[in-house]
């Protein structure tokens, strides 16, 4: 760019942001996963959301005591949910990084 004479928003928009979109947009959506998975950890503490607001890892906590009675799909279900969740947005940022690197 410099050896076209180009000024300094021609480079910073045409040369240098396309190739920091990508990495940018893969690493917010891996970030958004470790997101959703520390609230519900932090829920499932009791750190988190307090029990009027819905919330997996606060439903997961209130369940746990129900596993040794025979109803261990209270907690599974919500605990596969927060697992596909978070699988679909690392499956969505190695989609965003596919469509980008191609």
């Amino acid at each position: 760019a410099k050896l076209r004479h180009e000024g300094a928003l021609h480079t910073m928009f045409f040369e240098i942001l396309p190739n920091v979109i990508p990495p940018i947009l893969v690493e917010t959506t891996v970030r958004l996963g470790y997101a959703i998975f520390a609230v519900a950890t932090l829920s499932f503490m009791g750190f988190g959301i307090q029990p009027p607001s819905p919330d997996w890892g606060l439903s997961i906590s209130s369940n746990y005591g129900m596993i040794g009675g025979g109803f261990w799909w209270t907690v599974l279900f919500d605990a596969l949910a927060i697992a596909s969740l978070v699988i679909g947005v690392n499956l969505v940022a190695d989609g965003v990084h596919g469509a980008f690197n191609d």
